[in-house]
């Protein structure tokens, strides 16, 4: 830190002394400012703007004529050298991860240059009227001059005589706006230039922002999710909370000097040209963002590779949470201020904004009890909220500027309680068609959403100690209905109460109301009807309700509380009314039509064939259980050998479907043509297990839709007994042993993240001896019970999950195996190995640190993207250079590997068998008997001399 401070000095020095020589060669008096009073001034006590400055400027642009870019340019001290406007930013190295090089590549150019607004055609060359200052901005002379004062030290402003106008024409001049400053010195303020002012015609009006980069904020709820995932991972431990803020955040990123032009005001005989994103400007909070995200990930990544911190941003404060165990919490405080002095340079802390590690932490307006487990509004903001909302009911007439107030105030309200969020919505679209100046009469339906809040506001309880899982959304639902609307009626059923409710509509309902508005008055009535039932008064945290919808837009709507639909406005009213008066939370889900047939069937009760329905409906279940009965991958291989059944009946002439009299013969006849020449492009025979499964496929197509089981006859046995005798045996793959996976490693460069991955999942897959279904992509396809990241993880000697830098095994749970297609799952733990390459926790470390690298954090499954022909290829390229045929290894090798390494290591057959999984004794097969395993067997062999 204290090198980038003499480094910025240093930079001071260099541009103060450019500027003296021009103020000697144009014989203009020129008064340098004290390096020191940059960083060390007190603005409490600097109540005037530097008049030195201002002269020596508008001296300079006038007998130098120079242009505006070209001032702005001398003034920063940018040259063909270093053209960078902001001296204390610097260019970032490119990092390899897909996610973040677009932000870098921004960034940088944005350091190199500063930021280039794009301008819509319709934006005039010169301004044809220049408004004045709005009147928030009379009776604030000192604390404007000491704002303006603070930017000529900060290099933010360039300031000049009003009279430079007439010497850069093109100069647009917006209007200067004062508002107070959340949160801070009585005696302070917030400078705003107006840039949505006047009308269709401001900065705003004419920026395009399409090339604006993406603005991605974490909300409260995200600081929630991650208090709470960390008590749940650390019962035990205390989870503490710090806040970081950059100072000044806007003000960092630089504007190009080709465009500050449009960023200028006047104030009395000043004019006042902002060279930052200021303040206003609709682009300053996309381009903060660059740098705010950039600051998060070195915040998160770049602590080194068995260490990760969890940041959450809001614009510029970054709030920490973490476990307090060791230097974590330190750690993370370091590094959070070396993220923010790496990209915005040491002037950007705000030592003042930085808080102290604790458990009880008021954080972007809501106060956090990690102890407790809970977030609350302060009673403050509920009496502020509350004081504006009864004013404005009162009111006859209400301004946009009022309103919008109101709206700040209740945020948070619609934060905390999802019931709020259906009357916020109608108050905002008010707010939003309102004139920007004048009073108008408030529509009752707006008073009426007031009036809500009125009364909800009154109840302060209902806002303190929100559980997190519920403030998060992370809560599991309590009671789950299944409903459903059809164009008769609507129909919600409670299974777990057997209750239903159903609804028939009226001839108008049905052609009014969009199928959308049925499903959600389903929602609607069932919390009216079963609200009362639910409601618990003794319960600390409210009872979750979760709607099974079969219609994604009344799932969002529910869920949001949002619709531009009026009478889906309504419902989301009366759900959030039957909410909040039995202290409910109700959620909606989707789930598939063809899976919602009670429902379904309900809704439709009224019709005249409604048990024709009713079968119908109950034969689709039907078909769908039996269509379950097969794993996927099964099934589409049954299906691929039934086509070739058929086209072998067409050219016999025969019916596709068998009876049990001709059923041995056809089946001989086809038997025999597999095993001649099978079905492929080279004519080879099938070995005997395909024609068996083949036979198994064509046996189970005639179970599923002719209802008959096929024998399998003497004749038909002796045929297929000689199959298997003349078939060629099985080549069995060759397993990787030791020497083996060293070779592998010392031919991969782990420095490349893809090759880590791999490393990585072989040493997994080895070590818990994995089928490649279970880890990797197959043939562009994921088997449902394929390795998940949240199912991996460090765990200590009993299987605990620990730190990573505590962890003395590594734990796996499979949601299902190819012999386990129910999803009963299973759970494993393999300790270290002791080896320092080969060792199942050095594996997961791997595999951690190349999905950070590779941007795959979000990928639910453990190995990403990585598929068995990735892997197929290592494998077979290391047995090439080993000397061995390659045909001999694959995928396979890996986990009949582990197995035989178990065997050679004197492991028993159960231990073997619960660790791979194997449902049989079909093991014994795998395991191949290495030279190290026989050493002394033929010595034992001849010791004993009695035989």
């Amino acid at each position: 830190m204290d090198t980038l401070v003499l480094i910025r000095h240093a930079n001071v020095q260099t541009v103060t002394t450019h500027w003296s020589v021009l103020a000697a060669q144009f014989n203009i008096d020129f008064q340098p400012t004290d390096i020191n009073q940059v960083d060390d001034v007190d603005y409490n006590h600097v109540d005037d703007v530097d008049y030195n400055h201002v002269q020596f400027w508008s001296q300079l642009s006038l007998k130098a004529k120079f242009s505006l870019p070209d001032a702005v340019r001398i003034l920063r001290g940018q040259t063909g050298d270093d053209p960078r406007p902001n001296k204390d930013l610097y260019e970032l190295q490119r990092l390899p991860q897909s996610d973040i090089t677009t932000t870098i590549d921004t960034w940088n150019s944005i350091v190199r240059h500063g930021v280039v607004p794009r301008w819509k055609s319709a934006k005039p060359q010169l301004q044809h009227f220049r408004p004045s200052n709005h009147r928030s901005s009379e009776g604030h002379d000192r604390k404007i001059r000491r704002h303006l004062r603070k930017g000529q030290l900060d290099g933010r402003y360039l300031i000049v005589h009003a009279q430079l106008l007439d010497h850069w024409p093109e100069i647009f001049i917006s209007p200067l706006a004062v508002v107070d400053k959340p949160g801070a010195h009585e005696d302070d303020i917030r400078l705003i230039n107006d840039y949505s002012f006047p009308p269709d015609h401001s900065v705003n009006d004419y920026t395009d922002r399409s090339d604006h980069p993406p603005i991605s904020y974490n909300p409260p709820k995200d600081i929630a999710r991650r208090i709470h995932q960390l008590k749940t991972l650390n019962p035990a431990a205390s989870i503490l909370i710090m806040l970081g803020d950059v100072a000044g955040a806007f003000r960092h990123i630089p504007i190009h000097a080709n465009s500050v032009y449009m960023f200028s005001f006047l104030y009395q005989d000043l004019l006042v040209i902002d060279l930052s994103c200021g303040f206003g400007w609709c682009g300053s909070p996309a381009y903060y963002a660059v740098a705010g995200k950039l600051i998060n990930h070195i915040y998160e990544f770049n602590h080194g590779p068995d260490r990760r911190f969890t940041g959450n941003v809001w614009c510029d404060d970054h709030t920490c949470v973490e476990v307090d165990e060791g230097s974590q919490c330190f750690d993370a405080n370091i590094a959070l201020r070396r993220a923010m002095a790496i990209v915005l340079g040491p002037a950007a802390l705000n030592e003042n904004k930085f808080t102290k590690w604790a458990t009880k932490v008021k954080a972007l307006g809501i106060l956090w009890d990690t102890d407790a487990g809970c977030a609350s509004i302060p009673t403050e903001k509920l009496d502020k909220a509350l004081t504006r909302v009864s004013q404005l009911i009162v009111a006859g007439e209400v301004t946009k500027t009022a309103l919008l107030k109101v709206l700040g105030s209740l945020r948070h309200v619609a934060t905390c309680s999802r019931p709020a969020r259906a009357f916020f919505q109608r108050l905002q679209s008010d707010a939003n068609i309102l004139p920007r100046f004048g009073a108008r009469a408030m529509s009752s339906v707006a008073r009426d959403d007031l009036r809500w809040f009125q009364t909800v506001l009154q109840h302060p309880e209902r806002f303190n100690s929100i559980p997190l899982a519920q403030f998060a959304e992370l809560s599991d639902p309590d009671v789950h209905i299944f409903m459903d609307a059809s164009s008769e009626g609507l129909c919600a059923l409670d299974p777990l109460s057997h209750r239903y409710l159903r609804q028939q509509f009226s001839k108008d309902e049905s052609e009014e109301l969009s199928i959308n508005v049925r499903e959600l008055r389903s929602a609607v009535l069932a919390a009216l009807r079963w609200g009362p039932r639910w409601h618990n008064p003794t319960a600390k945290s409210p009872v979750h309700v979760q709607f099974h919808i079969d219609n994604t837009s009344a799932v969002t709507w529910a869920n949001q509380r949002s619709s531009r639909h009026p009478t889906a406005q309504l419902y989301n009213r009366l759900l959030s009314l039957a909410e909040f008066q039995y202290n409910l939370v109700c959620t909606a889900s989707h789930i598939p039509g063809k899976l919602n047939v009670m429902a379904d069937a309900g809704s439709r009760a009224w019709r005249r064939y409604y048990r024709d329905t009713a079968r119908r409906s109950i034969r689709r279940m039907g078909s769908m259980l039996i269509r379950h009965a097969l794993a996927e991958s099964t099934t589409a291989k049954y299906r691929s050998h039934w086509r070739q059944w058929c086209r072998f009946t067409t050219a016999m002439g025969w019916s596709r479907w068998l009876t049990s009299a001709n059923s041995s013969r056809r089946l001989g006849y086809f038997a025999t043509l597999c095993w001649a020449q099978g079905a492929n492009s080279r004519r080879e025979g099938n070995q005997y297990s395909t024609i068996n499964l083949k036979l198994a496929s064509i046996k189970w197509f005639h179970r599923r839709y002719q209802d008959i089981e096929l024998k399998t006859t003497p004749r038909l046995a002796l045929l297929l007994q000689g199959i298997k005798r003349l078939s060629h045996p099985r080549r069995k793959k060759q397993p990787i042993t030791m020497p083996f996976l060293r070779l592998l490693h010392r031919n991969l460069d782990l420095s490349r993240p893809r090759q880590r991955l791999l490393w990585g999942s072989i040493l997994i897959g080895f070590f818990f001896m994995l089928r490649r279904s279970e880890y990797l992509v197959v043939e562009n396809t994921r088997h449902f019970y394929c390795l998940k990241d949240r199912n991996v993880f460090f765990s200590d000697k009993h299987g605990k999950q620990v730190n990573q830098s505590s962890a003395t095994s590594v734990t796996i749970g499979l949601e299902g195996a190819k012999n386990d297609q129910y999803g009963r799952g299973a759970w494993r733990t393999m300790h270290a190995s002791g080896d320092q390459i080969v060792c199942p926790l050095r594996g997961l470390r791997h595999i951690k640190k190349a999905r950070k690298e590779l941007g795959m954090i979000a990928d639910v499954h453990l190995c990403g993207n990585l598929s068995s022909q990735d892997m197929n290829r290592a494998i077979k390229r290391t047995a090439k250079l080993a000397g061995v045929p390659p045909s001999c290894y694959a995928t396979h090798s890996v986990r009949i590997g582990g197995a035989t390494a178990l065997v050679a290591g004197g492991a028993d057959r159960l231990s073997i068998k619960l660790l791979g999984r194997w449902a049989s004794n079909c093991f014994e097969e795998y395991p191949q008997q290495s030279a190290k395993a026989s050493a002394g067997l033929s010595t034992r062999m001849v010791q004993n001399r009695r035989v």
